[in-house]
């Protein structure tokens, strides 16, 4: 494990130690959502402390392995400052209602960097992609605006990759221990990538950038030709 390097990597005004509050898994299972029977891994329970694989918690599941899951998407965090934002805007959502795998005090989503590497208790794991919201969200908390709020606001976790298998138990310490040289915060990757989707000079960067997924270089690349997917279906539009 990196000592001196990640130091220097890593701005010294920033806080990067924070700490797990809650774990959450849950197995696949039918559920009826504002009407819709949706299958899905989103109804998750509390446990003290969680078996983490290279695929993922152990107890966990997801009902669409075709865009949830995998190792590039092993576990969601969500952040505790998201959610005191959340209230400040009258929305009185609680740890556990964005599906998270774990839920972490201390680090707000803007202190993150695709590709860094956290240290969670006993587990290493880096951080792979953003969350890009989806209609069951909007389904689970009747809010049909509520993905296009999500992202609007950069509110959505982040999904990280296991580089060390272990056990994350509550109240474990989670600490960036590595930054990549030219890595990109994660608002800024939410921005480009959701917000403001034809811009030339974001979108150059983050093609240039560490840790981002092949598929959304392939997808800015065509922007940069004038091609620009309509993602009306995934939003719920």
């Amino acid at each position: 494990m990196c000592r001196s390097d990640c130091v220097k990597s890593i701005h010294v005004h920033t806080k990067f130690t924070g700490t797990v509050t809650h774990l959450w898994v849950g197995k696949a299972q039918w559920q009826n959502y504002s009407g819709r029977d949706i299958f899905t891994g989103a109804h998750k329970h509390l446990v003290d402390t969680v078996a983490v694989h290279t695929h993922g918690a152990e107890g966990d599941e997801q009902g669409n392995r075709k865009v949830h899951g995998g190792p590039e998407k092993a576990l969601l965090l969500y952040t505790q400052d998201d959610y005191t934002q959340w209230a400040a805007d009258g929305h009185q959502f609680q740890p556990g209602n964005f599906f998270e795998n774990v839920t972490v005090d201390g680090i707000a989503t803007s202190d993150v960097h695709l590709a860094d590497t956290l240290q969670i208790g006993e587990v290493t794991v880096q951080v792979s992609q953003i969350r890009r919201p989806c209609t069951t969200l909007a389904h689970r908390w009747n809010m049909k605006e509520l993905p296009r709020l999500v992202q609007s606001t950069g509110r959505s976790g982040f999904y990280v990759r296991i580089l060390q298998p272990g056990t994350i138990r509550m109240g474990d310490t989670v600490t960036v221990i590595k930054r990549e040289p030219r890595s990109v915060a994660l608002p800024e990757v939410n921005r480009v990538m959701n917000i403001d989707r034809t811009d030339a000079q974001g979108i150059r960067s983050l093609i240039d950038a560490p840790g981002m997924p092949p598929r959304w270089v392939e997808q800015l690349q065509r922007r940069l030709s004038g091609y620009v997917t309509d993602e009306s279906a995934r939003l719920g539009d």
